[in-house]
C-alpha cells in the first residue's frame, strides 16, 4: 500500500470507519512486528508487544499529524515500546543458572556459528541490527529499509557499512553485499 493510500485510510480511521484499522493492520502488521521482534528477539513477547502498538497508536492517533508519514510513525511507536519493554525486562531478569550445567539443551552442529552471529550482533546498536538483519538476512533493499524505519537512505547506509566495520573488527565473518 503507498503512503497516500495508507494516509487516506488513516483518516477514514480517525472519522470513525472503524473498517480502517484492518486495513492499516494488514498494511503495517508485518514491518511493526519485525521491528519489535529485532529488538525483543522473542516471538511470543513480540507479539504481545504488537498487540501494545496498536492500542498506543489508536490512543495516539489525535496526536499524529497528517502532514507526516504514518508508516514511520507508527514504526517509531513499535521500536520504544519494544525498547522500553527490552530495557525493564534486562532489569527484571536475575541470572541464576549452575556453572556445571549446559548452556543449551540442544546442541547443534552449527550451534559455535549461531551463539557466535548472535553474540557479533549484539554488539551492535538497535537499530545498526535491524539494518545488518534486514540487508543481510532477509535481503531487503537499503531503500525498503530506510522507508520503513523512517530515515534517509544515506544514514541507512551510513549505518549499515559502519555496523559492517564492527562486525569485522570483532572478527565477524559477514560480508558486505
Amino acid at each position: 500500500m503507498n503512503k497516500r493510500t495508507l494516509n487516506r485510510t488513516v483518516e477514514r480511521f480517525r472519522r470513525g470507519d472503524a473498517n480502517a484499522f484492518d486495513v492499516i493492520y494488514d498494511a503495517t502488521r508485518v514491518d511493526v512486528y519485525y521491528v519489535i521482534l529485532n529488538i525483543l528477539r522473542d516471538p511470543a513477547l513480540a507479539e504481545d508487544v504488537m498487540q501494545d502498538t496498536y492500542m498506543k497508536m489508536i490512543e495516539k492517533l489525535p496526536e499524529y499529524e497528517a502532514r507526516g508519514e504514518f508508516k514511520a510513525w507508527l514504526m517509531t511507536l513499535a521500536k520504544n515500546l519494544a525498547l522500553n519493554t527490552y530495557n525493564r525486562r534486562k532489569r527484571e531478569i536475575a541470572v541464576d543458572y549452575d556453572e556445571s550445567a549446559p548452556l543449551f539443551d540442544v546442541i547443534y552442529p552449527d550451534g559455535e556459528k549461531r551463539y557466535h552471529v548472535q553474540a557479533l550482533l549484539e554488539k551492535l546498536e538497535p537499530v545498526e541490527r535491524e539494518i545488518v538483519i534486514r540487508h543481510a538476512l532477509f535481503d531487503e533493499k537499503h531503500r525498503v529499509i530506510a522507508e520503513t524505519l523512517g530515515m534517509p537512505l544515506g544514514t541507512v547506509l551510513w549505518k549499515y557499512r559502519e555496523a559492517i566495520k564492527k562486525l569485522r573488527k570483532e572478527g565477524g565473518f559477514l560480508d558486505e553485499k
